[in-house]
């Protein structure tokens, strides 16, 4: 029979499988319900601010106030009281006090706190343009219908109080942080079910008739095509049901980021899931028993955490341990994905992560399937790795 087309029938038959499995079918359920759930539920009990401070210097207050209240949406407007401070430093100690929630400042533009919510900031800028675009088209004498050419003005800038211009970041790290939890847990799930299979498929000897009719390496492709194919397609699912979801509820804007993280996280899924599921395939072969399992995926499970806190723990800051970690095939499925959700990962970073996980995969592949083949069939207790190694060279 032809290669290709028996791995497509091991993939099959494993793919079939574990879709028919109530382990999968319960899994995705839950995760579905869960995903709704982060969404939804904060929708039903925020109730949000009852009302906005705002702090302004040069700006007349009672305008600026107005202003603001218009622009909101009238369904979900929220009070808005504007006071005026008699300089930059006394609207800063302000804001700094938590007395005012943002401060506008002439010539300036938007000054947010620590826990100004970017909607206030936004608003309060659009406003600040507004007040601008009117006291102009009153200098001028111009009519109502001039002063849509005085459109164009640019928005001024929302600072944080340091100084810097404040980056609307948050969307990317939600998504970063989703995306990233997201693959670790999918490795690990679907890297577990490959263990498992194997070791079952071994002490019950159904591999026995297996490997007679198809080679180990074959049998071992096929096993992580299916279930990797599988995995990929649970994830797309839980994917379109957290848009979606966001979508209908309004809960977030999704970052400019969105499409390429999407991309990037069904690539190195099925890098990351093709590099450990062949290495957790290979710990199944040496191990005879379920009990053993857990033993025989530890070092595995350890890497992908390792790859896990790296990633998360370094969400807020860039920092070169992240950089080089988002290079090697071990960590790059969980840190590379959260590199271009924030921004931070250059096109050469990107492709040569890309070819070094393609290349990892290539190799352990490789070297699995020697141990996989060496160890599959001998039954009795754990096998070592040289002793599984050795016992391939005949086969």
């Amino acid at each position: 029979m032809n290669d290709w087309r028996t791995l497509l029938l091991v993939g099959r038959r494993d793919f079939v499988e574990r879709l028919k499995s109530r382990a999968f079918q319960i899994s995705t359920a839950l995760t579905i319900v869960l995903v709704l759930a982060a969404v939804v539920l904060p929708q039903l009990f925020d109730n949000g601010p009852n009302e906005w401070e705002v702090g302004v210097v040069g700006i007349d207050p009672s305008q600026l106030e107005i202003t603001m209240q218009a622009l909101q949406a009238s369904n979900d407007a929220v009070a808005v009281n504007v006071r005026t401070a008699v300089s930059r430093d006394d609207v800063i100690v302000l804001l700094e006090d938590g007395e005012i929630d943002v401060a506008v400042v002439r010539g300036e533009g938007v000054i947010a706190g620590d826990g100004t919510s970017r909607a206030l900031s936004t608003l309060a800028a659009a406003a600040v343009t507004a007040v601008e675009l009117t006291s102009r088209a009153e200098q001028l004498g111009l009519s109502p219908e001039q002063v849509a050419g005085l459109l164009g003005i640019e928005q001024p800038p929302i600072r944080s109080i340091g100084g810097d211009e404040e980056p609307d970041d948050r969307g990317a790290e939600t998504l970063a942080l989703f995306a990233t939890i997201l693959l670790f847990v999918s490795i690990v799930t679907y890297g577990q079910w490959i263990l498992i299979g194997v070791i079952e498929e071994k002490s019950n000897r159904v591999v026995e008739v297996v490997v007679g009719t198809v080679s180990p390496r074959t049998l071992l492709t096929g096993k992580v095509f299916g279930i990797g194919l599988l995995g990929l397609i649970q994830l797309v699912v839980i994917a379109i049901v957290a848009f979606a979801a966001l979508r209908v509820t309004g809960a977030g804007d999704l970052p400019d980021t969105t499409g390429a993280v999407v991309l990037a996280s069904a690539f190195w899924f099925l890098g990351g899931f093709a590099f450990y599921a062949t290495a957790y395939a290979a710990a199944g072969a040496l191990v005879s028993r379920q009990e053993e399992a857990q033993n025989a995926a530890f070092p595995l499970t350890l890497v992908l955490m390792a790859a896990y806190f790296v990633a998360t723990f370094s969400i807020s800051g860039d920092n070169p341990v992240i950089r080089v970690a988002s290079l090697l095939p071990p960590f790059a499925p969980m840190t590379m994905p959260l590199q271009i959700a924030l921004g931070r990962a250059s096109t050469t970073e990107i492709l040569i992560s890309s070819a070094l996980m393609v290349l990892g995969v290539y190799f352990l592949l490789r070297v699995a399937a020697r141990i996989y083949r060496g160890g599959i069939l001998r039954s009795g207790g754990k096998i070592r790795i040289n002793e599984a190694w050795r016992s391939a060279e005949g086969r």
